[in-house]
Order: structure tokens, then C-alpha cells, then sequence
């Protein structure tokens, strides 16, 4: 009897129950079915957003629209391609005509021109604009990255003349072939990723419910060394010619092989079923399955050798997996700066983007980088393993 033969009985026995094949197969397309089609009007579709114009509200002060080099530049700003389809601009006389208009929702943003705004580019100050907010957030967002892209380009220009004079910019502006002669582009609009893709919430959900549901191997894995405890076979086994790390690590690359059935089950299945964009690199897809079974199979490990019986065991192992599922987004993402440093020191984050870069078919280089994360977390947790297992081993007591 060899690893081999521990391996292929361990396989077979998990297979026949049924509850395990439940949990492991048929509950994660389950989940992922349920939460894409929920939220797939609160994720998206898969498809890139289109966001309307922006209605905006200018309001000058007199001193401000007598400032010829605030207005001349401004209307460029305005009249330039990119932004002119992005902003339907209105002039407003006060302020208060601008908050009226965006309560009875004519206006979406509004934008003041403080009155000394050319008073503070003479003095080498930077340029600020104020604004009023509308009940849209996605178009406030929109209005202040447009109208901050001008003021940072206007206090570009003004810093380009001050430190090198009217007339040197003068002179190279009428040098062809130049920056300062071509028609400046200052907005451009991008997707992540390759143009046109993006992950809809089937897509964003298959990736974090299968990240999470090979960790749940683990629990089969630590369910399986207890057990033999349990029921006292492990004296059997260990009265066979056979090392007790023959025995053990046949027990973890039987439980290893059914994470790795998990994963192409999955994978497969929401891809014929609900159309899972799994992206173009299924070799990436092997090596990151693999590194989450290693991950799934230390944890287990580690916890199966420091807890006492099979019931903390499992609930220690469970309390985990939600833990770094939770924080690392595989429910809703969070937007919290301390939750999201957090996420970087576990299995499911660095699983997650892994798979989420693929599916908006990013290049190599971001994709390859998370993976090397999830290698890095997974080395950590394969020295802690063994270090442990050097301390305890897997022996009845």
C-alpha cells in the first residue's frame, strides 16, 4: 500500500456522501445562480455603462468673466471634443438660481468661478473651482473629474509660464510640432481591461463563490483526519508498513483532487449554464485553482493539528473562510480603505482579482502579478503547515 492507494480510497469514500457532494457542487452554482441574477441590476451586466451628459450650471462673478484668460480657456475646455459630448453647459447668474434649478432636477452639477480666480494664478497660486452637488452621484462624480482635469491643466499652463517666461513659451508655441501646438485632449475614457469588457455579476460572484467553496475542501479534509481518529483506524493504519507521512499525505491528495474536481465542475458549469466569461487563459485558470487547493488543504491542516476535536475544528475552519471571504468582497464589495489592506493577506482576495483580471481579459503582467500573490500567501501558509506538522504530527493519542 502506497500514498497512491490512500488516495484513491479517500476519493471514493468522500464521493459516496452525499451531503459532502452537496455542499461542494451542487450549493456554490446554487449561490451563484441566486446572487448574479439578484444583483445583476445593482452589479451590471457585463456591458460598459453609459452615462449621460452631465447637466451643468456655470456660475462667473463679473470679476471672473472680465478675467479673459479664466473665460478663453474655459470655453476651449468647453467647446473641445471630449468634453462638449460629455457636458451640457448653461450659464446661471447666482447661486441661487443654480440651487433651484438642480432641486427641480433641470440641472444635474453646478460650478462657481470664485471672483478672484485671476488675482490668485498671477500670484502662483493654485487654481480652484467650487461646486454644488445633485442628486445624482455618478454624475457628480462625473462633473468634478471633468472640471478637475481643467483646473489642473490650467495651473499646468500658468506653472509652464512662470517658470519659463512669456517668452519662451511664446516662442516654442510657434515651433511646429510641438505639445503646445497640438490641440490638447483632456479628457480620454478607458475601460479596465481590454476596450468594451467588463464583469457582470454572474461573472463577479462565480469567480468569489468558487474561491470560497474550494476552501470549504479543507473542511472535508479536516473531517477525514479526525475521523480516523475517531472511529480508531488510525491505529490500523499506522500498523501497516507504511510511514505516518505516506498515510497523511495520501489523506490530503485525495481531499486535494476532489477541490480540483470542485473547481472544474464549477467553472464548466456556469459557463454552459449562465455564461460565465471565464476570459481567454485557461492555463491561468489551472495554476490559480491549484494554488486555492494548496491554500484550502494548509488551512485545513493547520487547524485539523491545533484543534482538539473535529467539532472546533470545523467551526474555527468555517469562522475563516467567512472572515476572508467577507473582507475580501466575495459578498458585496467594500469600499473601506482598512478592510480592503486587510483583504491583501488572504486567499480570496488575491483569487479573486486573479480571476476577475482574466475576465476582463487584462494583460499577462496584472493578471501574473496577483497570481504571484496568491503564491506568496499560499508559500506562508505551507511553511506554517509544516512547521506545525513537525511539532504535532498526525497520530492517535
Amino acid at each position: 500500500m502506497n500514498m497512491w492507494h490512500i488516495c484513491a480510497f479517500e476519493l471514493r469514500r468522500i464521493l459516496k456522501i452525499r451531503t459532502v457532494l452537496l455542499n461542494l457542487f451542487i450549493l456554490p452554482l446554487l449561490l451563484i445562480f441566486i446572487l448574479g441574477t439578484a444583483l445583476s441590476g445593482t452589479m451590471g451586466s457585463g456591458e460598459d455603462a453609459v452615462i449621460k451628459p452631465v447637466r451643468v450650471g456655470i456660475i462667473q462673478s463679473t470679476e471672473a468673466t472680465k478675467a479673459s484668460v479664466v473665460e478663453d480657456a474655459l470655453q476651449t475646455f468647453l467647446t473641445s471634443p471630449a468634453v462638449s459630448d460629455m457636458l451640457k453647459v448653461r450659464d446661471l447668474a447666482t447661486e441661487e438660481d443654480a440651487v433651484s434649478a438642480l432641486r427641480q432636477g433641470e440641472l444635474d452639477f453646478a460650478v462657481i468661478l470664485p471672483s478672484g480666480l485671476q488675482d490668485q494664478l498671477v500670484a502662483g497660486k493654485g487654481a480652484e473651482l467650487q461646486w454644488i452637488l445633485g442628486k445624482d452621484n455618478t454624475l457628480n462624480v462625473v462633473g468634478q473629474t471633468v472640471f478637475t482635469r481643467f483646473t489642473d491643466e490650467l495651473n499646468r499652463q500658468v506653472a509652464i509660464a512662470k517658470v519659463l517666461g512669456p517668452e519662451v513659451v511664446a516662442a516654442m508655441a510657434s515651433v511646429p510640432n510641438t505639445d503646445l501646438t497640438e490641440e490638447p485632449t483632456y479628457i480620454t475614457t478607458s475601460s479596465p481591461g481590454k476596450a468594451g469588457n467588463s464583469y457582470s455579476a454572474s461573472q463577479y460572484y462565480a469567480a468569489s463563490m468558487l474561491a470560497m467553496f474550494m476552501l470549504y475542501s479543507g473542511m472535508t479534509t479536516i473531517n477525514s483526519l479526525f475521523s480516523e481518529k475517531d472511529k480508531r483506524t488510525l491505529i490500523r493504519l499506522q500498523a501497516a508498513p507504511v510511514g505516518n507521512g505516506i498515510i497523511f499525505a495520501g489523506k490530503i491528495a485525495g481531499n486535494s483532487l476532489l477541490a480540483f474536481m470542485q473547481a472544474i465542475i464549477i467553472i464548466v458549469m456556469t459557463y454552459w449554464l449562465y455564461g460565465v466569461n471565464w476570459g481567454n487563459h485557461p492555463w491561468l485558470i489551472i495554476l490559480i485553482c491549484v494554488l486555492i487547493t494548496i491554500a484550502s488543504m494548509t488551512i485545513g491542516i493547520i487547524v485539523a493539528l491545533v484543534s482538539k476535536n473535529a467539532t472546533s475544528a470545523s467551526g474555527m475552519m468555517q469562522a475563516i473562510i467567512i472572515a476572508m471571504t467577507f473582507i475580501s468582497g466575495g459578498f458585496t464589495p467594500i469600499a473601506v480603505d482598512l478592510v480592503n489592506r486587510i483583504s491583501e493577506f488572504t486567499v480570496n482576495h488575491w483569487a479573486l482579482q486573479s480571476f476577475l483580471r482574466m475576465m476582463l481579459d487584462s494583460p499577462v503582467s496584472e493578471i501574473m502579478h496577483n497570481i504571484v500573490m496568491l503564491g506568496v500567501v499560499c508559500a506562508v501558509l505551507l511553511l506554517i503547515a509544516g512547521v506545525i506538522y513537525r511539532k504535532v504530527g498526525y497520530r492517535y493519542e
